[in-house]
């Protein structure tokens, strides 16, 4: 958090200033969760600079509404870091419908959670439908141990949820990827690499790894993501070795 001193004119015709002093955050793990919903409603443009700035700062609407033009500008420029997505090992908002965050770092989600998981995301991140979207925050976002047959039921729930609020849990997985991306970079493509693009789907990974063998299928499923994770690295590590 960085602080910053502001000096404003609380009444328009009295030639009297008024100083504060507020905190902004200048990185993703620095963000509450209103403040997460108030960066995804950036991206749909659903906000306003001033509700932004009340949000992120922390004071009033109408105390924002008495800076300048120029002051605002400045303060927006502080929030640049929403620009870019950097690694972040953990979900910020702690509940959607009643539903609880994983762990930080995923830790003890299943192989066979992960891939549905993934599988949705692109699908939301290609179609924008909020059915891909709610089913995919379903996966994570449970009160019990993840089962494909449960998915549906949980996205019904989390599909009535104001649509800011699972826009923040997607864009929030964005900093997730990140992470998983510095931790295991041959498995996963980092952004805006696209030479190294694959154009197979997790499922296809899934499906390459463990073949037709269904007893091999549910032992992969149920592992950790980190140790399915880390056995797939070193794999691509050892097949480039031996080119």
């Amino acid at each position: 958090m960085t602080s910053v001193e502001i000096s404003y004119q609380p009444i328009r015709l009295v030639p009297w200033r008024r100083g504060i002093s507020v905190s902004h955050p200048d990185q993703w793990e620095e963000l509450t969760p209103a403040q997460l919903i108030a960066a995804a409603s950036v991206f749909r443009g659903t906000v306003s600079d001033e509700s932004l700035l009340s949000v992120m700062l922390t004071f009033k609407k109408r105390t924002v509404h008495r800076l300048s033009p120029y002051q605002k500008f400045r303060l927006i420029s502080l929030l640049s870091f929403l620009d870019s997505y950097k690694p972040y090992q953990e979900f910020i908002l702690p509940e959607i419908a009643g539903f609880s965050r994983p762990l930080p770092r995923l830790k003890n989600e299943t192989f066979g959670c992960f891939i549905f998981a993934e599988t949705f995301f692109e699908r939301y991140a290609s179609t924008s439908e909020p059915e891909y979207l709610a089913r995919f925050i379903a996966c994570f976002y449970r009160d019990c141990p993840f089962r494909e047959a449960d998915i549906a039921l949980r996205a019904a729930r989390i599909a009535r949820a104001p649509l800011e609020r699972q826009e923040a849990i997607f864009i929030n997985y964005f900093l997730i990827r990140e992470w998983y991306t510095r931790e295991y970079p041959l498995v996963f493509e980092p952004s805006g690499d696209s030479s190294r693009k694959e154009k197979s789907t997790w499922l296809d990974v899934y499906d390459a790894v463990v073949g037709d063998d269904i007893v091999k299928q549910v032992e992969y499923a149920s592992l950790p993501i980190s140790s399915v994770l880390r056995y797939l690295n070193k794999r691509i590590k050892k097949a480039r070795d031996e080119r």
